[in-house]
């Protein structure tokens, strides 16, 4: 965490969203009824381009970070923004929230820099805070 918190307080990067997460959200969360109800997690959210589309695009929006830097400079361009979102420094093996809690986790590049034991600890932390409706594991396990 301490390389990610240096870069935070060296660059300026992160501003936009790849294309990846848009057509992501766009395919799978558009047609929502209520988008302020569809809860959203950025894992390794950054300086947030994530969450700045997601909270944008009229969704309730979470971040994580392991870095205060990021973390604040996310918070500053939100209130700039008149942006919505609840943003915390953190750890992903500890997310913090209850079970089933958002309909979605967006990770852009954050879990791969994790080592492999750690990164199985996140993923089953992931799926624990992730409502994922019966119907599709059983779908998946057919």
């Amino acid at each position: 965490m301490e390389s990610w918190e240096k870069i935070f307080q060296t660059k300026e990067w992160g501003k936009y969203p790849p294309e990846e997460l848009i057509r992501f959200i766009a395919r799978n969360y558009y047609r929502a009824p209520d988008r302020k109800a569809v809860k959203i997690l950025d894992v390794g959210c950054g300086t947030g381009a994530a969450s700045w589309f997601i909270a944008r695009e009229g969704f309730t929006v979470y971040g994580i970070d392991g870095s205060p830097t990021a973390i604040a400079l996310l918070k500053k361009r939100f209130k700039k923004e008149k942006l919505k979102g609840d943003f915390r420094v953190g750890d992903f093996i500890q997310l913090g929230f209850n079970d089933n809690f958002f309909d979605a986790i967006v990770d852009i590049s954050s879990i791969q820099h994790n080592r492999p034991d750690k990164q199985t600890i996140i993923f089953d932390e992931i799926f624990r805070v992730l409502f994922v409706p019966r119907s599709w594991y059983v779908n998946f396990l057919v």
